[in-house]
C-alpha cells in the first residue's frame, strides 16, 4: 500500500516494482526491437530525436517512482537512469551491421529522462495538498453508480420526467483533476443534482477504493438515447458553433426527436442570453455543450432561474459529436476504454494536457486516496 510522509506520496513497494519492470520491458523492447531492420530509419530527424526524448521520458519517470526519492534526487535518478538505459541501447546500435551510435540520440535520452523527472515531481507536488482529497470524496460519494443490471429503460424514464428545473452531469478523470484544481468549477459539480459516471479511469478508482463501479454512463452514448425520451417535447442544443449546431439540430429533429424543432444557440453567450431562449422556448430538455467549467456553471445559472420543470445536461462535445465535427472511435475502442486515445491523435494540441499530463496526475492521486483510506471506502 502507498504511504503518506512528510514528503508527500510515497509509492508502495508494489507500485515500485510496477514501474521497475516497466522500464526493464521498454528498456528490453528497445534493445531486440532496435536490431529489426524496420527499425532502420523509422523516424527521420528531428522527429527521432523527439521519438527518443518522449520515450526516454517514460522509463525516467519509471525510474524516479522506483526509487521512491523526492527533490533533487528523483531528477538524478531519473536522468541517470534513462542514460544508462540509453547508453546500453547506443552500445549496442555499434555491434549491429551498418549501424553506428549517435551522441544527439544519447543526448535526446538524458533530456528525456530530466523531463520525465520534472513531470513526476510536478505530479507529486499537485498531490501534496490535501484539500482535493475533500472534494474527491464529496463527488465519490454524490455519484450515482447505475448496477450494470438495472433496467435502463426505467431510469432513463425517470430522468425524463423532472418535476423541477434539474442539472444531470458526468464525472469523468478529467473532471476530478478540474475539481481538484478549481473549488469553484468543484461547487458548480456537486451542485448537480443526479451525477454519472463516466469512462474507464473512474471505474478503476472505484475498483481501487473497493467500490461497485456500475455502469459506464458516458454522455456521448447516453445522451441521444435520453434526446429519444423527449420526442415531441421541445428541446434546445446550446453550444458549439456554426455549421455545426445546425447540423446536430438537423440529426435531433431527423433522427434522435420528431416533431419539434430545437431551439438552438452557439455556445459564447452568457447566461442571461440563454436564460432568455430557454423559456420563450418553454424547453423540456436542455442540452449544454460547451466544454468544463463553464457548462457546469451556466447549468447551475438556468436551473436557478428557471420554475418549470425541465432537465438541464452537461453534455460535453456531444452537440459537437451531433453536428459532424467529431467522429466516434471504433467500437472496439470504445468497448475497451481507448475512445481517448482516438481524440488524442485527431486534437493532440487541445487534448495533450488532459490526457498525457492529465491521466497520470489522476492515477497517482487515485493511489494516494486508496493510501489515505486503506481498503476502506469512501
Amino acid at each position: 500500500m502507498s504511504e503518506l510522509s512528510s514528503a508527500g506520496f510515497y509509492p508502495s513497494a508494489s507500485l515500485r516494482g510496477w514501474a521497475a519492470l516497466s522500464c526493464v520491458v521498454v528498456a528490453a523492447g528497445l534493445y531486440f526491437g532496435g536490431a529489426l531492420p524496420a527499425a532502420v530509419d523509422l523516424f527521420k530527424p528531428p522527429w527521432d530525436l523527439l521519438v527518443h526524448a518522449t520515450v526516454f521520458a517514460f522509463i525516467g519517470a519509471m525510474c524516479g517512482l522506483a526509487s521512491a526519492a523526492h527533490g533533487w534526487r528523483l531528477l538524478i535518478f531519473c536522468m541517470f537512469g534513462a542514460l544508462i538505459v540509453g547508453a546500453i541501447d547506443e552500445l549496442h546500435q555499434l555491434q549491429l551491421p551498418g549501424r553506428s551510435a549517435d551522441w544527439n540520440d544519447l543526448s535526446a535520452d538524458g533530456v528525456g529522462g530530466l523531463l520525465g523527472g520534472l513531470l513526476l515531481s510536478g505530479v507529486y507536488r499537485l498531490t501534496d495538498d490535501d484539500g482535493w482529497i475533500q472534494r474527491w470524496q464529496g463527488l465519490l460519494q454524490k455519484i450515482q453508480r447505475v448496477p450494470v443490471d438495472a433496467n435502463e429503460a426505467s431510469w432513463l424514464h425517470q430522468l425524463s420526467q423532472p418535476s423541477r428545473p434539474t442539472v444531470l452531469a458526468f464525472v469523468n478523470a478529467h473532471a476530478m483533476n478540474s475539481a481538484a484544481n478549481d473549488v469553484d468549477f468543484f461547487d458548480s459539480l456537486i451542485s448537480a443534482d443526479t451525477l454519472l459516471r463516466d469512462g474507464s479511469g473512474m471505474s478503476a478508482l472505484f475498483k481501487m477504493l473497493g467500490m461497485a463501479p456500475g455502469q459506464n454512463l458516458n454522455g456521448t452514448d447516453l445522451i441521444p438515447r435520453l434526446i429519444r425520451q423527449f420526442h415531441g417535447r421541445a428541446i434546445a442544443l446550446v453550444g458549439t458553433q456554426e455549421p455545426y449546431l445546425t447540423r446536430a439540430a438537423g440529426a435531433l429533429q431527423n433522427d434522435l426527436a420528431h416533431d419539434r424543432r430545437a431551439a438552438k444557440a452557439h455556445g459564447f453567450m452568457g447566461a442571461g442570453y440563454y436564460l432568455a431562449l430557454v423559456k420563450a422556448h418553454e424547453s423540456e430538455l436542455i442540452v449544454l455543450g460547451m466544454g468544463m467549467p463553464r457548462q457546469e456553471e451556466i447549468a447551475c445559472a438556468l436551473r436557478d432561474a428557471l420554475t418549470q420543470p425541465c432537465l438541464i445536461v452537461c453534455g460535453g462535445a456531444i452537440i459537437d459529436f451531433l453536428g459532424g465535427k467529431i467522429p466516434r472511435s471504433p467500437a472496439w475502442m470504445r468497448r475497451h476504454g481507448f475512445e481517448w486515445v482516438f481524440r488524442l491523435l485527431r486534437e493532440p494540441r487541445r487534448l495533450f494536457y488532459r490526457y498525457v499530463i492529465g491521466n497520470p496526475i489522476f492515477l497517482m492521486r487515485a493511489l494516494r486516496l486508496k493510501a489515505r483510506h486503506g481498503d476502506k471506502t469512501c
